[in-house]
This record gives structure tokens, C-alpha cells and sequence, in this order.
């Protein structure tokens, strides 16, 4: 289901981008479901969206194969909540994904540095983040072909490396698939951080001229608990759930 769901916001990246191309927003603030282009997020001077209780900020988006330009960001924010009441919130990238010159011998590649914050308000409630999951539609035809997404994720306060996380469609042989990954960083007994850096690394490599490699969306979100001692403060996850189940 949630594939086709966004299969069905994908088929209308065109018309968006045409409407969404004059944005000039200081900032952006996007409800669950709503879109925005990625190079209008960059055209911002602080490049940051603001998805429920989380704080976007895009540093870069390197590609010499999918520009900005061709590329929908969309808000998402989770249909339930979890036991503390709080709901997952994350993004969308949809777009024409692959490469586009197959059989050449170069990898498509895309790379996204961006940091996820907490907002202070929601943050000095007790709301901390946790879990990092990534998915894609990605898919490979032809042997030595792949489409994959690699991520690695940093405690930005720390500046400490937390983990990685892939997804991936591999023609090989031996054929492998694997289109979402997902870690909790609190496992470990941590109570939960205030914000990531993210770097996501996006590759599409068709070997053959007539081989395939491509995905129309990249999907990210991030769940979250209390810090300890926070469940009385954590009235505001009514308000962000009455906020999602009106969009």
C-alpha cells in the first residue's frame, strides 16, 4: 500500500515542479502529504523544512545525473502512533531515479547531506529521537547491475558515527534484495539524541545498453521516544496527531 501510494504522488512531480518553481520562502513548512521541489528547498537561505516536530535542514545535493530541479521532496508523517503516542516523521524524495545512459560503464550517483533536529519546543517536552528507517522502490535487470541507497547516520552533538543502513536491488549473480533497512540507536541504553546528520548516497548502474537500473522514490523517516522522566510533558502528541489526521 505504501508503495502505491506513492506511486500515485510521483505522477504528479511535473505539474508540482511547474507550480512550486517560484517558491521564495525564508522557510518551509510542509502538513503530512504535502510537497515541495527540492531545488526551491536550496533557493532558501536557510534550507530548512519543517515537518510536524522535526527540523529539516538540507546541507547539499551533489548529482551530475538527477539535478534538484527534477527532484519532490514530500512530507511524511506516520498514520499511528507509537505506545507514547508519538508519531514517525520523515520525508520523501520522488523522481526519476536511474541510469539513464546504460552501458556506458558510469554509475548514476546522487548524494544528500542533511540534518534532522527535534524542534526546541518539542525537544524541552522530553521528545527525543531514536530509530532511523530508509526504504526504496529500486530495481536492476541485468547481470552487474544494481540500484541501491546507502546511509550513515551521526549523532550531530556528539559528532559521533551511530551507524549505517542500506537498501538495495542487486541483479547479480547471485541475485539480492534488500528495499529497507532501519536501526534504533537506543538499544544501547542511550535515551535518545536531539539530532542526526545524515549523508545518503544514491547509486543506479544499468552495465548493459540494454539493462535497467532505477526507483521513482527514496523514503526516510524517524521514530522517537521520551527521555526519561518526560511522559508527563508529552501532552503535545495529541496536537501533532490531531494535526495528522486532518490532512
Amino acid at each position: 500500500m505504501r508503495s502505491a501510494m506513492r506511486m500515485v504522488a510521483f505522477a504528479g512531480v511535473a505539474s508540482l515542479a511547474a507550480i512550486l518553481g517560484s517558491s521564495a520562502q525564508a522557510s518551509i513548512t510542509l502538513e503530512n502529504g504535502e510537497t515541495v521541489l527540492l531545488a526551491d528547498v536550496f533557493a532558501q537561505a536557510d534550507r530548512t523544512v519543517y515537518i510536524g516536530d522535526k527540523e529539516f535542514k538540507f546541507d547539499s545535493w551533489s548529482s551530475a545525473h538527477m539535478p534538484s530541479t527534477q527532484v519532490v521532496l514530500g512530507a511524511y508523517i506516520s498514520q499511528s502512533a507509537n505506545q507514547y503516542g508519538l508519531y514517525n516523521v520523515g520525508f520523501d524524495l520522488y523522481g526519476a531515479f536511474g541510469d539513464g545512459t546504460p552501458g556506458n560503464g558510469q554509475i548514476a550517483e546522487a548524494n544528500l547531506q542533511y540534518e534532522v533536529a527535534v524542534r526546541p519546543e518539542y525537544y524541552a517536552r522530553g521528545i527525543r529521537l531514536c530509530d532511523v528507517h530508509l526504504a526504496f522502490d529500486g530495481a536492476a535487470v541485468g547481470t552487474g547491475s544494481f540500484a541501491r541507497v546507502d546511509e550513515t547516520v551521526l549523532d550531530l552533538d556528539a559528532n559521533a558515527l551511530l551507524g549505517q543502513l542500506s537498501a538495495y536491488d542487486l541483479a547479480g549473480p547471485p541475485p539480492q534484495q534488500q528495499l529497507s533497512d532501519a536501526r534504533d540507536f537506543c538499544v544501547t541504553g542511550a535515551p535518545g539524541f536531539r539530532a542526526f546528520e545524515v549523508n545518503k548516497d544514491i547509486r543506479f548502474f544499468a552495465r548493459g545498453a540494454n539493462d535497467t537500473a532505477a526507483a521513482s522514490f527514496v523514503h526516510q523517516e524517524f521514530s522517537q521516544v521520551p527521555a526519561p522522566g518526560a511522559l508527563a510533558l508529552l501532552g503535545l502528541a495529541g496536537a501533532i496527531g490531531s494535526r495528522r489526521r486532518r490532512s
